[in-house]
């Protein structure tokens, strides 16, 4: 039986904050298998690039992905994720904050979408708000953009991120048209009054045909795994993701992918205390288990894959004799 757990964002995108942040943090069990493990073939890459690639799937086309779970009975057509985001006016810049990291009602979703809809009807643009963050856009045709995942924006200056393309300088004007929109809309001034981030705009990314026509493959026998775009995979596979359970004991005796996500949800809330904790609770629910398990023989080996560090081990009972080989962590000097 081989698990293969996939570790995704286990790099901070700030190097020298990153540095502090696990100057000092030990996680023995990961550190063992990484450094007594085999190193296999990888390179430092997105998580999305990497899901592509282990599905098969070339681009990623995220909305029509999700949408098999959001939209299953959506109209056939080009659809992108317009997903909804909360701005921060800097000294010189805007910099964007995912709707994942702040509460947002159904109710608000819709009252903003149904304005949407109003602005930009004669464009035969179409928005639904599908669930209160997951927001997607139905245009007349592809509209050969380039654009980068939301979560890849989170924190980060919207500038250089902006879509490309032919047309990019119409979205970017739709971009503005929105932000005027939502700036003296009725939603946000409740919001506001709440003490909530206002809705300031939508991100626009992961465009593709829906339905689907390709259909992903799926990289082993079972998959275990919280994060939704994983799940969409998995379905449009027609195989259903399993959910993560609380400790390693709960998987399947088969094998099986794991996606452990904790590390993308405080990343997503541009929290460093919360993702070093994040890593600490995996080693204590996750790594140790595992380790053990490995070195009784309940389980053949364990793959890691960390594709934004570029890194890809397998571990298996010989790592118990390997006593010259010492402990490796994710990131560098470590």
């Amino acid at each position: 039986m081989r698990y293969h757990l996939v570790i995704p964002h286990g790099i901070w995108p700030d190097a020298e904050l990153q540095s502090q942040i696990t100057a000092d943090l030990k996680l023995p069990a990961l550190g063992q298998m990484l450094g007594r493990g085999q190193s296999l073939p990888a390179r430092a890459q997105s998580w999305h690039d990497w899901l592509a690639e282990r599905f098969e799937v070339p681009g990623l086309p995220v909305a029509p992905l999700t949408m098999g779970v959001d939209l299953p009975d959506a109209e056939p057509g080009y659809w992108l994720r317009a997903d909804p985001v909360h701005l921060h006016v800097g000294r010189d810049q805007l910099s964007l904050q995912d709707g994942h990291s702040f509460p947002i009602s159904q109710a608000d979703a819709d009252g903003l979408v149904h304005s949407l809809n109003q602005l930009f009807s004669e464009d035969g643009y179409h928005f639904v708000a599908a669930t209160p963050q997951h927001w997607y856009l139905r245009v007349p045709q592809d509209p050969r953009l380039i654009c980068t995942p939301v979560d890849t924006v989170n924190g980060r200056n919207i500038d250089p991120f902006l879509p490309k393309g032919p047309d990019a300088l119409q979205w970017h004007r739709a971009l503005n048209e929105i932000q005027m929109l939502f700036y003296t809309h009725p939603v946000n001034d409740a919001r506001e009054a709440r003490g909530e981030p206002p809705i300031s705009s939508v991100w626009f990314w992961g465009g593709g045909q829906w339905p689907l026509s390709r259909t992903p493959v799926l990289p082993t026998a079972r998959v275990v795994a919280d994060d939704p775009l994983v799940q969409a995979l998995a379905r449009a596979a027609r195989v259903q993701a399993d959910p993560l359970p609380a400790r390693m004991e709960g998987l399947p005796a088969q094998d099986t992918m794991i996606v452990l996500s904790a590390l993308g949800t405080e990343l997503v809330a541009n929290d460093p205390q919360g993702w070093r904790d994040a890593w600490q609770k995996l080693e204590l629910t996750w790594f140790a288990p595992l380790l053990e398990s490995l070195k009784s023989g309940r389980i053949n080996s364990v793959a890691f894959s960390l594709p934004e560090a570029g890194l890809a081990v397998e571990a298996d009972r010989s790592l118990r004799w390997k006593f010259w080989k010492g402990s490796r962590l994710p990131w560098p000097n470590r």
